[in-house]
């Protein structure tokens, strides 16, 4: 079934029985071919397309050229059927484009896109140096992959591809999580601000479902931007891909991208090519943190006597994760780490002849310590949603592929197995040695499951490539070990009484785990993900010799490791634990911060 969702300049069109004029054959169309429209095939079920989620998608049967030497037009026998199997995407000719924006400001009109978003837009980039100065011009956008990180991220099935191939949103579904923006590399999703949803370019549904194409192919004034289906061998976007030599974005992330690009310039679609600390024409200077990471990477690429593009326009950028997210990632680790810690401790000084665990007062407290900053830690999750009031949907409307669904039911059965084990301990009920240790042992389980998910909810965000790291769920769970025992050692100076056992215990746990801790942090430049290597030293290198760089090494390696190590070893605890649990604090926040400051589109 030959189609093409091509420049249709014209049509008329009733949904009993559909009529269409074919388009007019005059000037010159792209490549010397004409299109219209040769009729309608049967329907397709539209998924996630359009307003009415039960509504059909509707193709075009075929777009058929036009002798624009002759100025016939010649009809042609409709393609053979084929199995209906749909991938609506895009060609952009960088050839053509000009840089008008009228792409931009159609997408805007067509589709409400707030102020200060965008569904697609054109960056500017510069090479050379006056006067043999070169402009190229990117159209950035949706990819509409055929692997979409968005979709398997986002924890209530809100994202989804839709028959066409398009990536849809549904907004009954979504929470404003934020989390599909990390995990685009092209950075096309942004929160409506009226909403509090996500939203993004979806091929302009509501116009392909009648056979039109988008807004901003209609307005190209060159014909630069080239919409169809690319499963179909026939179509005009299939044929040029065939013929011509195409790229893509970030090919590396394996996100399988249907927005292709012809002739652009390789500092258009890599950002790492490029730097804003030049200045720019008509937007806003960068400034702040992300101000002076592009002025440290300027510096860094002049001292390699390596040439540098210029960004000189391009949308603003927020960074869309902050302080809660940081304060969730440490609430965490002391949750997860207290009772753990202290079970371990009770574990160490059992009877080795019966197996059996002795719980005093102090377990009892490092249970409610784990409690109150579990609470703490769902509490700021749901703070941090754009749609708080809609939190329950992680759990209602799962969507099974996400860590965040996975993370949320493991935070949920080890808050629901420490409110048991406080209930246990407080009527002083008996369950037997073998039920108590398999309580011991899933608690145990559980408190590093919920300090480790993280580090697999990161790696799903593949647009921020730091937080990608390789064993990152293994030093999170160190993490949880520094905090857990950094707070009972505090917690025993305010009158926890620890007995000796435990607290020698503790100050071990500490010390060890520190040193962990450092051991992996040294190491963090080596873990970078498969195939984006040079993406993650990039990032990475702002915080060991960048603007991050007196943070990192001043406050979370020598004041919150070494430090703590060195009073410990001198029977300093209460301090030792304070420092632990403030470097902590420093390089997760940086890890937060750090991992969205450099440019991605």
């Amino acid at each position: 079934m030959g189609r093409d969702l091509g420049r249709v300049a014209d049509y008329t069109c009733s949904l009993g029985g559909v009529r269409t004029r074919p388009v007019e054959c005059g000037g010159k169309s792209l490549y010397g071919l004409r299109e219209r429209l040769w009729g309608w095939d049967s329907v397709l079920p539209n998924g996630l397309g359009g307003s009415d989620w039960s509504e059909a998608l509707r193709v075009p049967k075929s777009l058929l050229d036009c002798d624009h030497a002759s100025g016939l037009e010649p009809l042609q026998s409709p393609p053979k059927k084929r199995d209906i199997c749909v991938q609506l995407g895009f060609v952009i000719d960088h050839s053509r484009c000009i840089g008008c924006h009228a792409c931009t400001v159609a997408c805007k009109s067509e589709n409400d896109v707030p102020l200060g978003s965008f569904r697609t837009w054109v960056k500017y980039t510069e090479q050379g140096e006056f006067p043999s100065v070169r402009r190229g011009f990117s159209v950035l956008r949706c990819n509409q992959c055929e692997k979409p990180p968005c979709v398997d991220i986002c924890p209530t099935s809100a994202l989804g591809k839709s028959a066409n191939g398009v990536i849809e949103v549904d907004p009954n579904n979504c929470i404003g999580c934020k989390s599909c923006m990390h995990a685009c590399p092209y950075d096309a999703l942004y929160i409506n601000p009226s909403s509090g949803l996500a939203e993004k370019c979806h091929f302009c549904a509501h116009r392909t479902e009648v056979g039109l194409a988008p807004a901003c192919a209609v307005v190209c004034p060159t014909e630069a931007i080239i919409p169809g289906d690319f499963d179909d061998p026939d179509s005009v976007v299939s044929r040029i891909k065939q013929e011509r030599q195409l790229e893509v974005r970030k090919p590396e992330a394996g996100t399988v991208p249907n927005v292709f690009y012809a002739d652009v310039s390789a500092a258009g679609i890599d950002p790492g090519l490029t730097n804003q600390s030049h200045g720019s024409i008509w937007s806003e200077d960068l400034s702040g943190e992300r101000a002076d990471a592009e002025s440290f990477r300027a510096a860094e690429t002049k001292a390699r006597e390596e040439s540098s593009a210029r960004t000189v326009y391009d949308v603003p950028r927020k960074m869309l994760w902050g302080w809660k997210i940081t304060g969730y990632l440490w609430t965490k680790s002391i949750a997860a780490g207290a009772f753990p810690m202290a079970l371990l401790a009770a574990w160490s000084s059992a009877d080795p002849s019966t197996g059996t665990l002795e719980f005093g007062a102090s377990a009892l407290g490092a249970l409610l310590i784990s409690l109150i900053f579990l609470a703490l830690t769902g509490l700021l999750l749901v703070l941090d949603l754009k749609r708080p009031e809609r939190f329950l949907y992680i759990l209602l409307r799962p969507n099974w592929k996400s860590w965040l669904v996975r993370g949320s039911y493991i935070i949920g059965a080890f808050g629901g197995l420490l409110v048991l084990a406080l209930v246990l301990g407080l009527y002083g009920l008996e369950l037997g040695r073998v039920p108590t240790m398999a309580i011991t042992v899933v608690l145990v389980a559980l408190g590093a499951a919920t300090a480790g998910y993280t580090g697999f909810l990161f790696a799903q965000a593949k647009g921020r490539v730091l937080w990608m790291r390789r064993g990152m769920w293994a030093h999170l769970i160190l993490q949880a070990g520094v905090a857990g025992s950094s707070c009972l050692l505090l917690a025993d100076s305010l009158g926890l009484a620890l007995d000796s056992a435990s607290s020698e215990f503790m100050r071990l746990a500490l010390g060890v785990t520190l040193a962990l801790h450092l051991l992996m942090t040294l190491f963090e430049g080596k873990l970078a993900p498969k195939n984006r290597e040079s993406e993650y030293r990039r990032t990475s290198h702002l915080i060991t010799h960048g603007p991050y760089k007196v943070s990192h090494w001043g406050v979370g390696v020598v004041a919150g490791i070494l430090l703590p190590m060195a009073l410990l070893s001198g029977g300093l605890t209460v301090p030792a634990g304070v420092l632990a649990l403030v470097g902590l604090w420093t390089e997760e926040d940086l890890l937060v911060r750090a991992g969205q400051v450099l440019p991605i589109s």
